[in-house]
């Protein structure tokens, strides 16, 4: 089981130097909720891991352009061949428009599906829903939102009640 800790602050000055004693310290927040951008404050996150929805578009759409590529030559040249204004039978620059098509609509599809499932889409609650305060996240709070694990969850409780938060909420997962 995973639980989600969530520190309150009342200023970006106070999030701030909390969000950098707990990368001094060897756990890093994972997430900062701010009412407004507080850029100096990413340096100190966790990194997350690149997600490969661009990869995962290329490939959806080359592999579309490619089955539909196939698809015309196969009922173009083996299944019904006709010969139609003295082309040939693979026709490529008829074949390329279709396939071009295919490639940027079936790229866009992996693209939406992989981000929906990188981002855990549909989903319609998430436990950090169930904490009152984080309401005031788009108002004029701060929070910083740790992960840990069951057996590392005292050591991350300790650590966040050296950040001096003004309330501290655990959610588990």
């Amino acid at each position: 089981m995973t639980h989600v800790f969530v520190a309150e602050f009342t200023s970006a000055e106070a999030m701030n130097q909390a969000a950098g004693s707990a990368a001094r310290l060897g756990h890093p927040a994972d997430d900062a909720l701010t009412p407004f951008p507080v850029p100096e404050v990413l340096e100190q996150l966790s990194h997350r891991r690149k997600r490969p929805v661009g990869w995962v578009m290329v490939l959806g759409g080359a592999a579309a352009a490619g089955i539909i590529w196939f698809v015309q030559w196969y009922s173009a040249a083996v299944d019904y061949p006709i010969i139609s204004g003295s082309r040939p039978f693979n026709s490529w620059q008829i074949f390329f428009l279709v396939a071009y098509e295919a490639c940027i609509l079936f790229g866009g599809i992996a693209g939406f599906t992989a981000f929906a499932r990188d981002c855990s889409l549909p989903s319609l609650y998430h436990p950090l829903f169930s904490i009152t305060a984080i309401e005031r996240a788009t108002q004029n709070h701060f929070f910083l939102v740790f992960h840990a694990a069951e057996n590392h969850r005292d050591r991350v409780s300790d650590l966040i009640a050296t950040l001096n938060p003004i309330s501290v909420n655990e959610v588990a997962l």
